[in-house]
């Protein structure tokens, strides 16, 4: 289930007063649900400095893309690590945040594992990701999933525009909540994800063209390689695309069930069930999209099945 960052940080903020929180967690969610701030929020009050100072604390340690490939390298998480090994500077605590970390590379990945398996005694690691389908599933099973909604504000951009409109149209209080239904809710859903990806990979054709007129006739630039890490690149950038949409497919029933709680008065408990099963059956799509299921058939089932949680019984 997604959590606004106040609701996350208060639960948080309760299993650290009573000794329940854990060594690792990965933070998600949609571009504008502020992920990142929600890390240094959690820093602060796991340092004791607050979020506006938790930066300069000399046991806060963070590492984020910063290579020409917009990867995490290797390196920098052997720098993180030696870091987090250290003896703290100030009282017993230590903080390690991965931003993107969905960047990281394959070799970096995987020497973070260990630290993972094996974290040191008063250390807290924060991982933080729009796209965590995009992580090793052997990093997500060694961490708590914090997943994270944006707060309501108007359609950035058309796809969102189109999307919030079908969310209204197929989840109004009259609507068919059927196959039919669902079928439709699926294709509307893919073809906006298909045009993420035509513009991503028109986007990736034109910056190919343009190096090769640049730089083709000087330099002896391995261009199938080229290709395929633009081709790669497009795919990422589509990824990105479909976690932001189901983002705000969530934050639909999300914002429903919290205007139903802040309402004043005592909410209906069979309409807040409702809503719960619909961001369950979100979280479910999300869970089989990160296994790698195939995207066609896992939208199809996850559609279908958020569909049957929205019937009114």
């Amino acid at each position: 289930m997604a959590f606004s960052k106040e609701e996350a940080l208060r639960l948080l903020e309760k299993a650290l007063e009573e000794g329940r929180l854990g060594h690792a967690y990965l933070i998600s969610g949609t571009p504008d649900s502020g992920v990142d701030e929600f890390a240094n929020e959690l820093a602060g009050l796991f340092l004791g400095s607050g979020e506006i100072a938790v930066q300069q604390h000399p046991d806060y340690h963070a590492i984020e893309p910063g290579s020409k490939s917009r990867r995490l390298l290797i390196e920098q998480v052997r720098e993180l690590e030696d870091a987090i090994h250290r003896t703290p500077n100030r009282g017993a605590r230590k903080v390690a945040v991965i931003r993107d970390a969905d960047r990281l590379m394959p070799q970096a990945a995987n020497a973070f594992l260990k630290t993972l398996e094996e974290p040191t005694d008063g250390s807290l690691l924060l991982l933080t990701s729009e796209m965590p389908e995009a992580l090793l599933e052997t990093i997500r099973s060694r961490c708590i999933s914090v997943a994270l909604y944006s707060k309501d504000h108007p359609p950035a951009d058309s796809r969102e525009e189109r999307l919030t409109a079908v969310m209204r149209k197929y989840f109004a209080t009259d609507s068919r909540a059927d196959a039919t239904a669902a079928f439709g809710l699926t294709r509307v859903f893919r073809d906006l994800l298909e045009e993420a990806r035509e513009i991503a990979s028109e986007r990736m054709k034109e910056e190919l063209t343009t190096e090769k007129a640049h730089f083709g006739k000087t330099t002896e630039n391995d261009w199938d390689e080229r290709e395929e890490s633009l081709k790669a690149s497009a795919e990422s950038e589509a990824l990105q695309e479909r976690t932001r949409l189901l983002g705000l497919v969530a934050n639909y029933f999300g914002s429903s069930l919290r205007h139903l709680h802040d309402g004043g008065t005592n909410p209906n408990p069979a309409e807040s069930l409702r809503l719960i099963r619909c961001l369950d059956a979100v979280e479910k799509l999300r869970s089989s999209l990160e296994r790698g299921i195939q995207e066609a058939l896992a939208l199809e089932a996850g559609f279908l099945e958020l569909m049957l949680a929205s019937r009114v019984e």
